[in-house]
Protein backbone atom coordinates (compact mmCIF):
# COMPACT_ATOMS: atom_id res chain seq x y z
CA UNK A 1 0.00 0.00 0.00
CA UNK A 2 1.36 3.41 -0.96
CA UNK A 3 0.89 6.86 0.54
CA UNK A 4 -2.39 8.54 -0.42
CA UNK A 5 -3.37 12.18 -0.75
CA UNK A 6 -7.14 12.51 -0.29
CA UNK A 7 -8.98 15.71 -1.14
CA UNK A 8 -11.68 16.89 1.29
CA UNK A 9 -13.38 19.86 -0.40
CA UNK A 10 -16.00 20.30 2.35
CA UNK A 11 -16.22 19.98 6.11
CA UNK A 12 -18.57 17.00 5.69
CA UNK A 13 -16.03 15.25 3.44
CA UNK A 14 -13.28 15.86 5.96
CA UNK A 15 -15.37 14.59 8.89
CA UNK A 16 -16.32 11.44 6.99
CA UNK A 17 -12.69 10.73 6.10
CA UNK A 18 -11.66 11.15 9.74
CA UNK A 19 -14.30 8.62 10.86
CA UNK A 20 -13.13 6.11 8.26
CA UNK A 21 -9.45 6.68 9.04
CA UNK A 22 -10.02 6.24 12.77
CA UNK A 23 -11.85 2.95 12.22
CA UNK A 24 -8.93 1.80 10.07
CA UNK A 25 -6.40 2.58 12.81
CA UNK A 26 -4.83 5.85 11.62
CA UNK A 27 -3.56 8.53 14.02
CA UNK A 28 -2.13 12.03 13.60
CA UNK A 29 1.63 12.34 13.95
CA UNK A 30 1.00 14.01 17.33
CA UNK A 31 -0.73 10.84 18.53
CA UNK A 32 -4.26 12.22 18.50
CA UNK A 33 -7.05 10.12 17.01
CA UNK A 34 -8.33 11.46 13.68
CA UNK A 35 -11.61 12.75 15.15
CA UNK A 36 -9.90 14.35 18.17
CA UNK A 37 -8.18 17.06 16.14
CA UNK A 38 -9.97 19.35 13.69
CA UNK A 39 -7.76 20.59 10.88
CA UNK A 40 -10.48 21.89 8.59
CA UNK A 41 -10.28 25.57 9.41
CA UNK A 42 -10.27 27.34 6.07
CA UNK A 43 -13.08 26.86 3.58
CA UNK A 44 -11.25 28.86 0.92
CA UNK A 45 -8.26 26.52 0.81
CA UNK A 46 -9.12 22.86 0.25
CA UNK A 47 -7.65 20.49 2.82
CA UNK A 48 -5.77 17.46 1.49
CA UNK A 49 -5.10 14.65 3.97
CA UNK A 50 -1.85 12.73 3.58
CA UNK A 51 -2.46 9.11 4.58
CA UNK A 52 0.95 7.54 5.04
CA UNK A 53 1.77 3.90 4.65
CA UNK A 54 2.63 3.61 8.36
CA UNK A 55 -0.93 4.70 9.34
CA UNK A 56 0.13 8.26 10.18
CA UNK A 57 -1.96 11.25 9.05
CA UNK A 58 -0.76 14.69 8.03
CA UNK A 59 -2.48 17.47 6.12
CA UNK A 60 -1.77 20.50 4.01
CA UNK A 61 -3.84 22.65 1.68
CA UNK A 62 -4.22 21.63 -1.95
CA UNK A 63 -1.97 24.45 -3.12
CA UNK A 64 0.91 22.99 -1.09
CA UNK A 65 0.76 19.59 -2.77
CA UNK A 66 -0.13 20.69 -6.29
CA UNK A 67 2.90 20.49 -8.52
CA UNK A 68 4.88 18.28 -6.12
CA UNK A 69 6.53 15.49 -8.05
CA UNK A 70 5.04 12.08 -7.36
CA UNK A 71 1.94 13.46 -5.59
CA UNK A 72 -1.47 12.60 -7.03
CA UNK A 73 -4.44 14.09 -5.20
CA UNK A 74 -7.28 11.56 -5.09
CA UNK A 75 -10.99 12.09 -4.59
CA UNK A 76 -13.49 9.64 -3.09
CA UNK A 77 -16.92 9.77 -4.74
CA UNK A 78 -19.76 10.49 -2.33
CA UNK A 79 -17.26 10.69 0.53
CA UNK A 80 -19.48 12.74 2.84
CA UNK A 81 -22.15 10.02 2.85
CA UNK A 82 -19.89 7.01 3.43
CA UNK A 83 -20.45 5.48 6.86
CA UNK A 84 -18.08 2.52 6.58
CA UNK A 85 -15.87 0.61 4.18
CA UNK A 86 -15.58 -3.07 4.94
CA UNK A 87 -13.12 -5.61 3.68
CA UNK A 88 -14.86 -8.97 3.60
CA UNK A 89 -12.44 -11.76 4.42
CA UNK A 90 -12.44 -15.37 3.33
CA UNK A 91 -13.54 -16.46 6.80
CA UNK A 92 -16.75 -14.42 6.88
CA UNK A 93 -17.47 -14.14 3.16
CA UNK A 94 -20.20 -16.80 3.13
CA UNK A 95 -22.04 -15.22 6.03
CA UNK A 96 -21.80 -11.78 4.42
CA UNK A 97 -22.85 -12.77 0.92
CA UNK A 98 -25.71 -14.86 2.27
CA UNK A 99 -26.97 -12.04 4.48
CA UNK A 100 -26.94 -9.60 1.57
CA UNK A 101 -28.08 -12.20 -1.00
CA UNK A 102 -25.24 -11.38 -3.38
CA UNK A 103 -24.75 -13.17 -6.71
CA UNK A 104 -22.40 -16.21 -6.69
CA UNK A 105 -19.44 -14.43 -8.32
CA UNK A 106 -18.98 -12.29 -5.21
CA UNK A 107 -18.31 -15.45 -3.20
CA UNK A 108 -15.35 -16.38 -5.38
CA UNK A 109 -13.87 -12.87 -5.75
CA UNK A 110 -10.30 -12.65 -4.47
CA UNK A 111 -11.03 -9.40 -2.64
CA UNK A 112 -14.39 -7.88 -1.76
CA UNK A 113 -14.86 -4.34 -0.48
CA UNK A 114 -18.20 -2.99 0.71
CA UNK A 115 -18.92 0.73 0.78
CA UNK A 116 -21.82 1.45 3.12
CA UNK A 117 -23.40 4.89 2.90
CA UNK A 118 -26.58 6.44 4.27
CA UNK A 119 -28.59 5.49 1.20
CA UNK A 120 -27.46 2.05 0.15
CA UNK A 121 -24.61 -0.42 0.07
CA UNK A 122 -22.37 -0.90 -2.95
CA UNK A 123 -19.98 -3.76 -3.55
CA UNK A 124 -16.77 -3.84 -5.53
CA UNK A 125 -14.16 -6.46 -6.27
CA UNK A 126 -11.78 -3.93 -7.85
CA UNK A 127 -8.28 -3.42 -6.52
CA UNK A 128 -8.30 0.07 -5.01
CA UNK A 129 -5.63 1.53 -2.74
CA UNK A 130 -8.13 3.89 -1.11
CA UNK A 131 -10.54 1.10 -0.21
CA UNK A 132 -7.67 -1.05 1.00
CA UNK A 133 -6.36 1.69 3.29
CA UNK A 134 -9.74 2.65 4.78
CA UNK A 135 -11.36 -0.78 4.97
CA UNK A 136 -11.91 -2.48 8.30
CA UNK A 137 -12.39 -6.20 8.61
CA UNK A 138 -16.06 -7.08 8.48
CA UNK A 139 -17.11 -9.14 11.50
CA UNK A 140 -20.61 -10.62 11.40
CA UNK A 141 -22.86 -10.15 14.40
CA UNK A 142 -24.56 -13.09 16.05
CA UNK A 143 -27.74 -12.21 14.19
CA UNK A 144 -25.90 -12.49 10.87
CA UNK A 145 -24.68 -16.05 11.20
CA UNK A 146 -25.05 -18.32 8.25
CA UNK A 147 -28.63 -19.55 7.91
CA UNK A 148 -29.50 -23.19 8.27
CA UNK A 149 -29.46 -25.42 5.26
CA UNK A 150 -32.68 -25.47 3.31
CA UNK A 151 -34.87 -28.51 3.90
CA UNK A 152 -35.98 -30.21 0.68
CA UNK A 153 -37.75 -33.47 -0.13
CA UNK A 154 -35.24 -36.29 -0.45
CA UNK A 155 -35.92 -36.74 -4.18
CA UNK A 156 -35.03 -33.06 -4.74
CA UNK A 157 -31.78 -33.48 -2.81
CA UNK A 158 -30.92 -36.50 -4.94
CA UNK A 159 -31.71 -34.52 -8.10
CA UNK A 160 -29.60 -31.55 -6.99
CA UNK A 161 -26.68 -33.82 -6.14
CA UNK A 162 -26.65 -34.83 -9.80
CA UNK A 163 -27.40 -31.45 -11.41
CA UNK A 164 -26.17 -28.62 -9.14
CA UNK A 165 -22.94 -28.20 -11.14
CA UNK A 166 -25.07 -26.96 -14.03
CA UNK A 167 -26.02 -23.92 -11.93
CA UNK A 168 -22.47 -22.97 -10.90
CA UNK A 169 -21.60 -19.43 -11.98
CA UNK A 170 -25.20 -18.79 -12.98
CA UNK A 171 -26.97 -15.75 -11.42
CA UNK A 172 -29.48 -17.84 -9.53
CA UNK A 173 -31.54 -14.82 -8.48
CA UNK A 174 -33.04 -15.17 -11.98
CA UNK A 175 -35.40 -18.12 -12.13
CA UNK A 176 -35.50 -18.40 -15.93
CA UNK A 177 -33.12 -21.35 -15.92
CA UNK A 178 -35.15 -23.06 -13.22
CA UNK A 179 -38.34 -22.52 -15.20
CA UNK A 180 -36.94 -24.81 -17.89
CA UNK A 181 -36.59 -27.53 -15.27
CA UNK A 182 -40.37 -27.50 -14.81
CA UNK A 183 -40.55 -29.69 -17.90
CA UNK A 184 -38.59 -32.38 -16.08
CA UNK A 185 -40.55 -35.61 -15.96
CA UNK A 186 -41.50 -37.09 -12.58
CA UNK A 187 -41.46 -35.84 -9.02
CA UNK A 188 -38.98 -33.01 -9.68
CA UNK A 189 -41.11 -31.37 -12.36
CA UNK A 190 -44.26 -31.86 -10.30
CA UNK A 191 -42.60 -30.30 -7.24
CA UNK A 192 -41.43 -27.25 -9.21
CA UNK A 193 -44.72 -26.67 -10.97
CA UNK A 194 -47.12 -27.32 -8.07
CA UNK A 195 -46.04 -24.18 -6.20
CA UNK A 196 -44.04 -21.30 -7.67
CA UNK A 197 -42.50 -20.58 -4.26
CA UNK A 198 -40.67 -23.89 -4.58
CA UNK A 199 -38.50 -22.32 -7.28
CA UNK A 200 -37.33 -19.67 -4.80
CA UNK A 201 -36.81 -22.37 -2.20
CA UNK A 202 -34.56 -24.14 -4.69
CA UNK A 203 -32.60 -20.92 -5.25
CA UNK A 204 -32.02 -20.61 -1.49
CA UNK A 205 -30.94 -24.25 -1.42
CA UNK A 206 -28.29 -23.53 -4.06
CA UNK A 207 -27.16 -20.46 -2.14
CA UNK A 208 -27.16 -21.75 1.45
CA UNK A 209 -26.88 -25.50 1.05
CA UNK A 210 -29.56 -28.14 1.48
CA UNK A 211 -30.44 -31.33 3.27
CA UNK A 212 -33.30 -33.79 3.12
CA UNK A 213 -36.28 -32.99 5.28
CA UNK A 214 -37.50 -35.77 7.58
CA UNK A 215 -39.83 -38.27 5.97
CA UNK A 216 -43.45 -37.65 7.05
CA UNK A 217 -44.56 -39.56 10.16
CA UNK A 218 -48.32 -39.74 10.15
CA UNK A 219 -50.49 -39.85 13.23
CA UNK A 220 -53.93 -38.85 14.53
CA UNK A 221 -54.63 -35.68 16.47
CA UNK A 222 -57.80 -35.22 18.54
CA UNK A 223 -58.13 -31.68 19.85
CA UNK A 224 -54.88 -31.05 21.72
CA UNK A 225 -54.10 -34.73 22.15
CA UNK A 226 -52.65 -37.47 19.97
CA UNK A 227 -53.76 -41.06 19.54
CA UNK A 228 -51.08 -43.29 21.09
CA UNK A 229 -52.80 -46.53 20.17
CA UNK A 230 -56.09 -47.65 18.71
CA UNK A 231 -57.12 -51.28 19.14
CA UNK A 232 -60.69 -52.44 18.73
CA UNK A 233 -62.85 -50.15 20.92
CA UNK A 234 -59.98 -48.95 23.12
CA UNK A 235 -58.40 -45.60 22.21
CA UNK A 236 -55.43 -44.30 24.22
CA UNK A 237 -54.67 -40.58 24.01
CA UNK A 238 -51.59 -38.62 25.04
CA UNK A 239 -50.91 -34.90 25.30
CA UNK A 240 -47.28 -35.40 24.30
CA UNK A 241 -46.20 -36.62 20.89
CA UNK A 242 -46.76 -40.38 20.66
CA UNK A 243 -43.62 -42.46 20.85
CA UNK A 244 -45.37 -45.67 19.87
CA UNK A 245 -46.03 -46.94 16.36
CA UNK A 246 -46.67 -44.48 13.54
CA UNK A 247 -48.99 -45.53 10.76
CA UNK A 248 -48.78 -45.01 7.01
CA UNK A 249 -50.83 -42.08 5.83
CA UNK A 250 -53.38 -44.28 4.05
CA UNK A 251 -53.85 -46.39 7.18
CA UNK A 252 -54.23 -43.31 9.36
CA UNK A 253 -56.81 -41.81 7.00
CA UNK A 254 -58.86 -45.03 7.13
CA UNK A 255 -58.66 -45.09 10.92
CA UNK A 256 -59.88 -41.48 11.17
CA UNK A 257 -62.75 -42.29 8.83
CA UNK A 258 -63.69 -45.32 10.91
CA UNK A 259 -63.48 -43.39 14.18
CA UNK A 260 -65.48 -40.47 12.87
CA UNK A 261 -63.25 -37.90 14.55
CA UNK A 262 -59.65 -36.72 14.64
CA UNK A 263 -57.34 -35.35 11.93
CA UNK A 264 -54.34 -36.70 10.09
CA UNK A 265 -51.13 -34.83 10.97
CA UNK A 266 -47.41 -35.10 10.20
CA UNK A 267 -45.87 -35.69 13.62
CA UNK A 268 -42.55 -34.20 12.47
CA UNK A 269 -44.24 -30.85 11.85
CA UNK A 270 -46.23 -31.12 15.04
CA UNK A 271 -42.99 -31.69 16.91
CA UNK A 272 -41.68 -28.24 16.00
CA UNK A 273 -44.03 -26.76 18.59
CA UNK A 274 -42.18 -28.76 21.26
CA UNK A 275 -38.64 -27.77 20.22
Amino acid sequence: MTDLYIATPTQADYDALMRLAEAAGYVWRSGYKPTEKCNFDNYEREVVVWMQENAILEYRYRSYYEGNQGVTIETIPNLANIKAIWKVSRENRNAFTMKHRLPPHYKSARKLYVICDEYSETYTTEENEIYKSLAVEYKPKESEVMPEKVKLPKFMCDWLDQHKEEFCGYPITDVSKLNRERDTVGDVGAWLICDTTNQWLLIDALRYGYEAEPEPLWGIKVGNCYVRSCEDELIELTKSLPLARVYRKGSVERMVKALGFGEVVDLNKEGKAYD
